[in-house]
């Protein structure tokens, strides 16, 4: 009997039952991919919509192939998440020898493998739609890899990470600050570097050396927070690197950033109104986090 891939996502469930419940077990014959990232571009997982391209590659003994842009043993198969499952457009069947799998997101057909030019948006605010990406979503590259793969370990494990670095950006009320915070704030990045040069054999990228430097929009969370996904590079402090405007006043902040891959930076920028009411004083602060 041939075996065929099917796949669900990886999820932790809260149930009750009793004794006399019946519970459908899983058709050994198939394999499951469980597809997982703790905090993707919606800071949860990965959502209904989402579409990941699945790559294989055969074992020759115990020497697995190299990863190609084509003639690999499955490539780019849209995989997509539809809130609960990853469904397939067609039954994909196991090889008669161990594989090494890859996932990527946002999905890619590869043109090549290493030394690709990635670039990520720079308006980031741009909403997602039934049928494309938004800014944000499009920009944030996750990979992941499982080795060794075969039909004797029922299931295939993708355990995705961040390959860029995001940055949060956080306004709020100071003790002093009169009023409510206004509803028109826009936030952007400034001078930043907006191509990577990506390696998809080995799931890591860095800055182009030859990337221009744009000014990347934000994505808006709420009415005071604002994310961006950021090619990793080092931001020096002598340049303006955030622009919050507000009631028709930019203010432009300088930062040092040393932006890595999977990391997460978060940067509170609190507001006073002076003591004759005339301007804002501005305090900022930062801190770093694991993102992966």
């Amino acid at each position: 009997m041939k075996k065929y891939i099917t796949l669900a996502a990886l999820a932790l469930l809260c149930v009750s039952c009793d004794k006399n419940s019946e519970v459908e077990q899983p058709n050994p014959d198939h394999i499951r991919v469980e597809a997982c990232l703790p905090t993707r571009a919606n800071l949860t997982a990965f959502e209904a919509g989402d579409t990941i391209a699945l790559y294989a590659v055969e074992y020759n003994g115990e020497n697995p192939a190299q990863l190609q842009p084509v003639a690999n043993y499955l490539n780019y198969e849209a995989v997509t998440f539809d809130g609960t499952k990853w469904n397939t457009a067609r039954p994909l069947y196991w090889s008669s020898v161990a594989c090494d799998f890859y996932g990527i997101y946002p999905y890619q057909q590869l043109s090549a493998v290493k030394e690709v030019l990635f670039d990520i948006a720079t308006d980031q605010n741009t909403p997602r739609t039934e049928s494309e990406l938004g800014g944000y979503e499009a920009s944030d590259i996750v990979w992941a890899k499982a080795s060794g793969v075969t039909a004797a370990d029922g299931s295939v494990n993708l355990n995705f990470h961040h390959m860029m670095s995001r940055l949060v950006v956080k306004v709020e009320r100071g003790a002093t600050f009169e009023g409510e915070l206004p509803e028109d704030i826009v936030a952007h990045i400034y001078n930043t570097a907006t191509t990577a040069k990506v390696d998809w054999t080995i799931g890591s990228l860095e800055k182009y050396m030859y990337s221009e430097n744009k000014t990347i929009k934000m994505r808006q969370v709420d009415g005071s927070t604002f994310d961006a996904i950021v090619v990793p590079q080092f931001i020096e402090r002598s340049t303006p690197m955030i622009e919050i405007t507000m009631e028709g006043v930019a203010y432009l902040l300088d930062y040092s950033i040393s932006f890595r891959p999977g990391i997460q930076h978060t940067i509170t920028v609190t507001l006073n109104t002076s003591p004759d009411q005339e301007k804002i004083e501005i305090s900022i602060d930062g801190s770093v986090d694991e993102w992966n």
